[in-house]
């Protein structure tokens, strides 16, 4: 088992939580058992905590945001006509319509 100092332990649950791998899997990547992983990150954030009723959380909060305009195909026939059809649209679908456009 390789020694690590506290510094190198910090930057090691740093890197976990940076990787989005769960414990488990970290730990086999980084040869690391994940039991001794886990008592470790008790251990350091304990004594970095100077009051034992003080709780730190491993998590960080994320907030996901959707892109103002969702890709989509637009199909414009002159000035008359626009349209707009989302990417899941089939082929076949699409080939269909604008063949009926057509005619």
């Amino acid at each position: 088992m390789q020694r690590r100092s506290h510094e190198e332990w910090h930057a090691l649950f740093q890197e976990q939580l940076a990787s989005g791998q769960n414990m488990a899997v970290f730990c086999q990547a980084h040869g690391v058992c994940p039991k001794y992983f886990s008592l470790r990150r008790r251990q350091l954030l304990d004594d970095a905590v100077p009051s034992k009723t003080t709780k730190v959380s491993p998590f960080v909060p994320v907030a996901v945001q959707r892109p103002a305009e969702t890709l989509a195909l637009e199909v414009r026939l002159g000035d008359r006509l626009q349209l707009r059809i989302p990417p899941s649209v089939s082929p076949r679908w699409l080939a269909e319509l604008l063949h009926a456009l057509r005619g």
